[in-house]
């Protein structure tokens, strides 16, 4: 039975913890999704809901791994040169940018098809449809993509110059840019909130929330994590049960406190400022506080642990592929001459198993093997030392 589960990979050696947190928060974002869809027809608003926000958990995990990693190849080489730097984007850049691409052509080729009009979204292909307001028509759950492929990319080159051009050292340059993150983000989001989006209805924090530059420093959170784990490895595993337990009070507490506030049991201007502006800059720092814990889990042998293993390996794929197919299941459904509004229950179960058996499909018959070729990658453009 476990045989279901299992693709090739080496679950003793990777963070279980952080395979945990992935597999959650791709579930948590399907199903928010699904209730979004569904939510007038069965007559409740999502918002009443104290959900966790998925997206915080990923991108402080996706810091922590992208900074830890970094990190440790940083000290094994002796200068940061122009190489490593592009080595560092390969690796990153092929192992989301062709499922994406790849998905993304594909819903822009059936929508000219099915409306007959000539439309491509130049912005979704370079990733500047939410860089500095939100803009986007296509594609709508990939501006968490945007956001990472922004900081990649940031992150890679301003490294470089600061290690490099300016002649700073590893550890400081690596302070500077989460700094930097942090103090950008925060500076930009009260500027947003007084010059930009002025009339603070959900909706407006809601595409405020999607905006790149203002959500950068949630990564750089992870990247925090990163450097303490890093350079002050004993102060961050002997206090971790003292983070977990500070971390959950700020972490629920502020949670408690977003559905206070969008539900209108408080309504007040400093709410309406802190909801903007800093909740995504708490709400992060919360959960990097369960980080020393979550990184001492380890993978034990069971179903559920092959379950989660198995959804956190193809998360990017269901990630990708879970909106839009919910829509064709929608149309198949209709096709068919079958109501998926009166019959939500058989809906969800046909979603969630298309979801899961073409995610599997697309990972294994495409995305691997796209991400097995980057040693090939490095090597024909020369780029190891």
């Amino acid at each position: 039975m476990l045989s279901i589960f299992k693709i090739n990979t080496n679950p003793e050696k990777r963070y279980f913890g952080f395979d945990i947190v992935r597999a959650f928060s791709v579930l948590l974002v399907m199903h928010i999704h699904f209730l979004i869809l569904i939510q007038k027809i069965v007559g409740f608003d999502v918002k009443r809901i104290p959900f966790p926000d998925p997206v915080d958990m990923f991108f402080v995990c996706s810091g922590f791994l992208i900074g830890y990693h970094h990190l440790k190849d940083i000290h094994k080489i002796g200068a940061v040169t122009p190489k490593y730097t592009a080595r560092f984007l390969v690796m990153r850049w092929v192992r989301t940018l062709p499922s994406y691409y790849l998905l993304l052509t594909f819903i822009v080729v059936m929508t000219i098809v099915f409306t007959r009009k000539f439309y491509i979204p130049l912005d979704n292909y370079f990733f500047t449809s939410n860089l500095f307001s939100h803009n986007i028509k296509v594609y709508n759950e990939t501006w968490t993509i945007a956001i990472e492929e922004w900081f990649y990319f940031s992150f890679a080159l301003i490294f470089y110059l600061i290690a490099t051009v300016l002649n700073i050292s590893k550890k400081k340059s690596f302070l500077f840019i989460v700094a930097f993150y942090i103090l950008l983000s925060n500076f930009l989001k009260i500027y947003y909130f007084f010059n930009v989006y002025p009339d603070y209805s959900f909706m407006q924090y809601i595409h405020f929330k999607e905006i790149i530059v203002l959500r950068m420093d949630t990564i750089a959170v992870g990247l925090l994590a990163a450097y303490v784990c890093y350079f002050y490895e004993d102060f961050w595993h002997r206090n971790r049960y003292k983070f977990l337990a500070i971390g959950l009070v700020i972490y629920f507490g502020n949670m408690a406190y977003y559905w206070m506030i969008v539900n209108n049991y408080i309504h007040t201007q400093f709410s309406t400022f802190y909801l903007f502006t800093f909740y995504y800059l708490v709400n992060p720092i919360g959960f990097m506080l369960f980080l020393p814990c979550l990184k001492t889990i380890k993978f034990k042998e069971s179903f559920l642990n092959h379950f989660i293993l198995f959804t956190s390996n193809i998360s990017y794929s269901i990630f990708l592929l879970h909106g839009t197919f919910f829509i064709l299941v929608i149309g198949f459904c209709r096709i068919l001459g079958f109501d998926a509004a009166k019959h939500l229950v058989i809906t969800y179960i046909l979603w969630i198993s298309f979801a899961y058996i073409l995610s599997y499909l697309f990972y294994t018959k495409f995305e691997l093997k796209v991400m097995n070729t980057r040693s090939k990658i490095i090597e024909k453009l020369k780029l190891k030392e």
